[in-house]
């Protein structure tokens, strides 16, 4: 009679005798309806083995007269999602089998998105390790070529070093000591970037150094002064390497000839972001230029033109100033260089 009624609310029912059959049926059922009182093992004893060992989601109502509390309790400790007390009524056993399907359809599909996540997470995390080992090979032979374009530099340094300290005093030493400087200057912008490993060169660390290097170089220390101010700016290769090489013959050229005789004086570089450029500023209070001599002659100011004209894209401007020099570099802010995070 059950069975009729329930078939005669649209669903499909299989029937068994005794509690032991309901195993074979578990695979095409989607709700398992029990009798409390089955021949053979009782109800909860097959709700228990059915949760335990078979299917914790398969909801499973049990069906019992036996309403007692602690009859209610033995019937959720076996695992049951719900029970109805004989005698029921139809409307309610079916608002009930209805109910706990929506339930189950949606564990089964919290369970199915769960399983589906796991899969996709592991093969996240296969790609992750693969990825991993990938980048470690491509930082190694970024350090193996790291190694050897520093070892390259240092030894064509040393090479000039050597020349250097052969060369007769006079012109050709000042030319050998001229390459040697900007052979430094190539040399610390590989060393800041990679210390920064690769993510840009902080423009106020390449003026402080080369500044510095360059008054140890030419033996200023106790009488020139340097005053340095930078934005926090981060460029790129390609503008460190120019910024580093004008920055060189800007700085060379004021310590070589400001300040002749032993004389005192300053030095002032500033580079900061005017708009959408930025400006370079070095300026001296030496002894200045007289009126109609060139600023920079020579392969000095060939290189100058060519890396802010060429590489920056900007321009040099030599500005009046009432003692010693003042010259500005001008470049884009972009592409070349990008801001500090």
């Amino acid at each position: 009679m059950l069975r009729d009624l329930l078939e005669a609310q649209g669903f499909r029912v299989i029937c068994v005798a005794r509690g032991e059959e309901v195993f074979t049926h578990l695979p095409e059922a989607d709700l398992v309806l029990l009798d409390a009182m089955l021949p053979g093992r009782d109800g909860w004893d097959i709700c228990r083995e059915i949760k335990q060992r078979y299917d914790q989601l398969l909801p499973v109502i049990m069906v019992t007269a036996r309403t007692a509390p602690d009859d209610v309790v033995r019937t959720f400790d076996a695992g049951a999602d719900d029970y109805v007390a004989k005698p029921f009524h139809v409307a309610e056993l079916t608002a009930r089998i209805e109910s706990r399907l929506r339930v189950h359809r949606a564990e089964r599909a919290l369970r199915d998105a769960a399983e589906q996540l796991r899969a996709l997470a592991e093969q996240n995390y296969a790609l992750y390790q693969q990825a991993s080992r990938d980048a470690e090979e491509r930082q190694q032979l970024l350090k193996e070529l790291d190694h050897r374009v520093r070892n390259n530099l240092a030894k064509i340094t040393g090479l000039v070093a050597m020349a250097r300290q052969r060369a007769p005093d006079g012109t050709a030493q000042a030319v050998i000591i001229a390459l040697e400087n900007r052979l430094h200057a190539f040399l610390m912008v590989h060393d800041v970037l990679r210390h920064q490993k690769y993510r840009g060169v902080p423009s106020k660390e390449i003026v402080e150094r080369l500044a510095q290097r360059l008054r140890n170089a030419y033996k200023a220390n106790g009488r020139i002064r340097l005053e340095v101010e930078c934005d926090h700016a981060v460029l790129d290769e390609g503008a460190a390497v120019s910024v580093a090489l004008a920055l060189n013959e800007l700085i060379t050229n004021s310590l070589r000839h400001a300040f002749p005789d032993e004389r005192v004086g300053t030095v002032s570089i500033r580079l900061a972001r005017c708009g959408d450029e930025y400006w370079l500023d070095v300026r001296d209070d030496g002894v200045g230029m007289p009126a109609g001599v060139p600023y920079m002659t020579g392969s000095g100011r060939s290189i100058l033109d060519a890396v802010v004209r060429g590489e920056l894209g900007g321009q040099v401007e030599y500005l009046p100033t009432p003692a010693g020099t003042h010259v500005r570099l001008r470049f884009p802010y972009a592409p070349h260089s990008v801001p500090a995070q």
